[in-house]
Formats: structure tokens, C-alpha cells, sequence
């Protein structure tokens, strides 16, 4: 018995059958590269948010403590704004500055809003500069003497 095998007829050669495979993992890798990027990039920013807003958390809360200290609403002000002066704020804060104080003596609480304005570290469209404001409420600890 005779066999003769002949190769089918609509095959393509073996060596174009590979770099088709090349393209096509080329074409998947390109499209994966550019949803992956943005969204790496994206996530950078989100943290850095975050550890600023935490941050200014932390700052409304001292300056908050601080001012709970003082016997009038012009003494918290004061004393808030000195907090706020003298902290070291996280590299990409552009400024921070106290947005209202208010003393109520008759509640007993002092509350303090602080505005942190910061530059993205990868800006984004629409979203190169971003605000965060952060409030605390303490209980006032400054008491006068009685007469």
C-alpha cells in the first residue's frame, strides 16, 4: 500500500501563521498599555490625595486644640493661625490657611476649618490643582479665674 500525503490547500505557511500571533499580542499589549497607564498614573494622584487630606485632618485638629486654649473668639483665631504658620506641610501643598474659627463660649466648643490648596504630583486634565478642607470641634479648656 502506497500513501502519499499532499498539504490541504488553503493553509498558510507556518512562518505567517507566527507573526500574525506577534501582531495581534503587539496590537493586545499596546491596548492594555494604554488603559493600564492612565490608570497607574491616576492611582498616584489618588494617594497623594489622600495623604494630604489626612494631613490637613490632622492640622484642623491641632489648631483646633490649640484654640480651644484661648479665652476669646480673636484669641482662638490668633492661636489657630499660628499653628497653621508654623507647620511643615507635605511637598505638594500649595498653601494652607485657616478658613473660619468660631469660638461659642456658650456652647462650650471651639470649631476650626482649615483650607489646604495642593498641585497633583501627575496632573491630570481638568485636575492640576485640587482644595481640601478639613473642620474640628474641641471643647473649650479655657476657664477664668473666679473673682
Amino acid at each position: 500500500m502506497i500513501c502519499s500525503a499532499k498539504a490541504p490547500q488553503g493553509r498558510k505557511p507556518a512562518a505567517r501563521r507566527i507573526r500574525g500571533h506577534r501582531a495581534q499580542s503587539l496590537v493586545e499589549a499596546l491596548t492594555g498599555f494604554v488603559i493600564l497607564i492612565p490608570l497607574g498614573l491616576a492611582a498616584v494622584d489618588v494617594v497623594a490625595f489622600m495623604s494630604a487630606v489626612d494631613s490637613n485632618e490632622h492640622l484642623a485638629e491641632a489648631a483646633a486644640r490649640a484654640a480651644a486654649k484661648a479665652p476669646s473668639q480673636d484669641g482662638a483665631q490668633t492661636i489657630a493661625e499660628d499653628v497653621v504658620k508654623h507647620c511643615t506641610p507635605v511637598w505638594m501643598v500649595q498653601s494652607v490657611m485657616v478658613d473660619d474659627v468660631e469660638y461659642s463660649a456658650g456652647k462650650g466648643v471651639v470649631s476650626v476649618a482649615t483650607l489646604m490648596n495642593l498641585k497633583l504630583p501627575i496632573p491630570l486634565p481638568g485636575y492640576t490643582e485640587v482644595s481640601c478642607r478639613a473642620s474640628s470641634i474641641e471643647p473649650i479648656v479655657f476657664t477664668p479665674a473666679p473673682n
